[in-house]
């Protein structure tokens, strides 16, 4: 029997829940479940507004989910609706039947009734083909620049086979929202880049909203510049990684405040500290901190409006955050 493809319902969460822990707690990296208050912070809260989510139901079971997130950019000062494929997944019973290319066409049709104007993602290995196949572009691997602090432990972490579990961020790093939101609205940017919309709540519920990860901050003031780092920690086995996933404010001090994130890293026993590659930040000069590069991590762009062709499928024009990604 062909599956029916359709717009979940509230009706739908429980089934939608079910389907997605049974097939991500063997693929991801960390030991978190979905539940009711992930549903409501992801799905219902996001200040960018509402969830494109589409269901494959075979006998009144829910047999696959595709889940566009809404995100907003902004380029010189022109603001972009778009949507980010998050959590897709489909039951092993029903897989290689085409499921999940219905599923994604079936949500793009939907995002173009919304305005929607481009469509980002990182995929993994296995749903990069069908991204592909229905004319997504690639931008290619993702730049990541990467400290290592303590070798023993980073070797400890790659080899170890348990899942990694986000670690609680002492108080002294906390999120201060406020002072967040004041120093994006100095630093506000004409450049070219299509950087994330900081709107009003977006911090807020981004990082301290979180239902299953906890962020931490760290915040530089030289010379009447501020810059705001934003920074997760994974325990993996013996190693912890911190991942830097925001950089706000001046990009002045950027090899600075990173010195300060480093002897942040040192005082909670992280094995390395990485971040993702941004041209804005100027994060190539990272390598005078012993930073050295890594490619990690898809990145495949579809460009609804084709007005904005030229400017999104250039990998030089993302200003590129790990926040971006929903899963760090």
């Amino acid at each position: 029997m062909d599956p029916i493809i359709r717009l979940a319902t509230d009706g739908d969460k429980e089934s939608v829940l079910e389907l997605l822990n049974y097939v991500f707690t063997q693929q991801q990296r960390t030991t978190f479940r979905r539940d009711s208050k992930y549903w409501k912070w992801k799905y219902q809260d996001n200040p960018f507004g509402n969830s494109v989510l589409t269901v494959a139901e075979v006998n009144n079971r829910i047999i696959g989910v595709d889940i566009l997130l809404p995100w907003e950019f902004k380029v010189r000062g022109s603001v972009i609706s778009a949507l980010q494929p998050c959590e897709s997944a489909v039951h092993p019973d029903y897989r290689g039947k085409g499921v999940f290319t219905k599923m994604r066409i079936h949500g793009v049709e939907n995002a173009r009734k919304q305005d929607v104007r481009l469509i980002f993602n990182f995929p993994n290995k296995n749903s990069l083909f069908t991204n592909l196949s229905l004319g997504w572009h690639y931008l290619g691997k993702i730049i990541w620049w990467v400290k290592i602090l303590k070798p023993a432990n980073v070797i400890t972490g790659i080899i170890s086979t348990g899942k990694a579990e986000p670690v609680e961020i002492d108080n002294k790093y906390s999120i201060d929202s406020y002072h967040i939101n004041q120093v994006a609205q100095r630093y506000v940017s004409f450049d070219g880049l299509l950087k994330s919309n900081r709107i009003s709540g977006f911090h807020e519920w981004r990082y301290v909203m979180h239902p299953n990860r906890s962020y931490g901050m760290v915040h530089l003031e030289k010379d009447g510049d501020n810059t705001i780092v934003i920074f997760t920690v994974n325990q993996n086995g013996r190693n912890r990684e911190m991942i830097i996933v925001d950089l706000i404010g001046s990009t002045e001090n950027t090899v600075p405040v990173l010195k300060m994130v480093l002897d942040a890293g040192r005082q909670m026993n992280v094995g390395f500290v990485a971040i993702m590659n941004n041209i804005r930040f100027g994060t190539n000069e990272l390598w005078k901190l012993g930073f050295f590069k890594r490619k990690l991590k898809n990145m495949v762009v579809l460009p609804l409006d084709l007005s904005l062709e030229g400017i999104i499928k250039s990998y030089a024009s993302w200003s590129l955050m790990a926040g971006m990604h929903d899963s760090i």
